[in-house]
């Protein structure tokens, strides 16, 4: 087991177990915030025929054209209909929006800059030949790959497979995520507090963000600093794909959920990452199973989440990798100082076309109300002084909330 090792190789470690899940083909409507396994061709052309983007008149125009045209109004195409007549040089047809274009014609001309009179038509501004026309396979071919692999299916990409009939997709299966929290200190939602007792909030953060990932989670109840109640609650979650616990990860008498990992046949492959909050995260492998051991120190818990967690699971789940640091300028200071690479909260500010990061100045571990409305961590490398307003660092996007992950 690896100890005391930076984000850079702890994700290493992470990367170089991952599985991808199974693959299951669903009906498009169950397809909402599932990652594509297997690429959508189309199986028609979009728009399948020539059709009007607008209401007007379709007819045969020729760059001769006069400056004003009369032409006879002989049929009448709505949407939804197929025309049975083919246009004859004089004619035109009245057309709506989305209907096809006629035989016989190469343009449609605006309602606005006709005048009709009975079924004789005054066209004031006529048009050039293709003016007007939404051709048949414009915006995609037939047999054109329209998704790729690892998409993640939102309400427009489902929306575009519907519109091309696609009735079916191959997608990975959900990943099922065990959770648990851990210390004799907690009681539940609900409960009377006693004194020294604090309500379990982490299992409750950690599900709404694996939820918002498009996980299946099953909690289950917190266990107190007691290994033979963590081995047995751990080991009624076998049937997951990963583990996350909170709390009982650090170096107190009471810190048991390494030797329950052990106790359950789980291999630790790495215990303690360099940086502040969440330094005494472990993680271990049982199988294909991860199991994700998290301080229990809430703030600290969500940072090393989104630092570890969620871009194994998005990997895990078929997505592609994509998480990227980039510079912002420090819209305010952090005053401490330290040994230790720390990741701040902070929010995004937009300013004369930069990223600035509003740090929150309760920067505690424990501190949940400090990632509320968060939507950046700002690296600050180890040993480095206090952090002054103007300074430029790395950072890197967290979901904000409400945001998928």
């Amino acid at each position: 087991m690896e100890t005391m090792i930076s984000l850079e190789r702890a994700w290493e470690i992470i990367s170089e177990k991952i599985h991808t899940p199974e693959t299951e083909e669903i009906l498009l409507q169950e397809s909402y915030h599932r990652v594509l396994a297997k690429s959508v061709i189309s199986p028609i052309a979009m728009p399948p025929f020539d059709r009007s983007p607008l209401d007007g008149y379709a007819y045969a125009a020729s760059n001769s054209d006069p400056a004003s045209l009369s032409l006879h109004m002989v049929s009448e195409i709505p949407a939804g209909t197929y025309p049975d007549r083919e246009l004859k040089p004089g004619e035109c047809a009245k057309i709506f929006t989305g209907a096809p274009i006629p035989v016989g014609a190469n343009c449609v001309v605006r309602m606005e800059d006709t005048e009709p009179q009975g079924n004789l038509i005054q066209i004031r501004r006529p048009v050039s030949p293709g003016s007007n026309i939404v051709h048949q396979g414009e915006e995609i071919q037939e047999d054109e790959v329209v998704l790729v692999a690892e998409t993640l299916l939102t309400p427009s990409t489902v929306g575009l497979l519907a519109a091309l009939g696609v009735e079916k997709v191959t997608v990975y299966r959900r990943l099922r995520i065990g959770l648990l929290s851990t210390g004799s200190e907690l009681r539940e939602v609900g409960q009377a507090l006693s004194p020294g007792k604090i309500y379990n909030s982490n299992t409750y953060t950690l599900r709404g963000m694996l939820i918002e990932c498009g996980c299946e989670v099953e909690a289950a109840s917190f266990v107190p600093d007691r290994l033979p109640e963590m081995i047995e609650t751990l080991s009624g979650l076998q049937d997951m794909d990963a583990i996350i616990t909170t709390g009982g990860a650090s170096v107190g008498e009471y810190d048991l959920i390494r030797e329950a990992l052990s106790g359950i046949g789980c291999e630790l492959l790495f215990w303690k990452v360099n940086f502040k909050p969440g330094t005494p995260a472990a993680l271990g492998i049982k199988g294909k199973q991860f199991y994700f051991a998290l301080s229990g120190n809430p703030a600290a818990a969500m940072i090393t989440y989104e630092l570890l967690v969620r871009p194994a699971l998005k990997r895990m789940s078929g997505l592609k990798d994509n998480e990227a640091v980039f510079p912002v300028k420090m819209a305010g200071r952090f005053g401490k100082s330290g040994r230790q690479r720390r990741f701040l909260r902070a929010r995004a500010i937009f300013r004369d076309g930069e990223i600035w990061a509003d740090p929150d100045y309760a920067q505690g571990s424990g501190i949940l109300r400090s990632m509320i409305g968060c939507n950046l961590l700002v690296d600050v490398p180890g040993g480095h002084g206090p952090v002054e307003k103007g300074e430029i660092l790395l950072a890197r996007w967290i979901p904000a909330e409400g945001e998928i992950g």
